[in-house]
């Protein structure tokens, strides 16, 4: 199940938990992104350093192609 995921898009990347996050996924090997609206340091140059690529603002075409796994953040807002 888990073996076929390669691809991880994070929505909310720069706060400080999902940024740490997704810095340990792409330690592991696998595929990250994001998208956020307010991309600024030390969290950006932290995904920089990390080379972690990230979108702003958020758009649908944000995910093409298609990640394997979305990760929304608790600041996304459900309506």
């Amino acid at each position: 199940m888990f073996s076929d995921i390669r691809h991880i898009h994070f929505l909310g990347i720069c706060g400080t938990a999902m940024a740490s996050v997704a810095g340990l996924i792409k330690s592991l090997g696998y595929r990250v992104s994001g998208s956020d609206e307010n991309v600024y340091p030390p969290m950006s140059t932290f995904l920089e350093q990390n080379q972690i690529t990230v979108l702003s603002p958020y758009r649908p075409e944000n995910l093409h192609p298609a990640p394997d796994v979305v990760v929304i953040g608790n600041a996304i807002s459900r309506g």
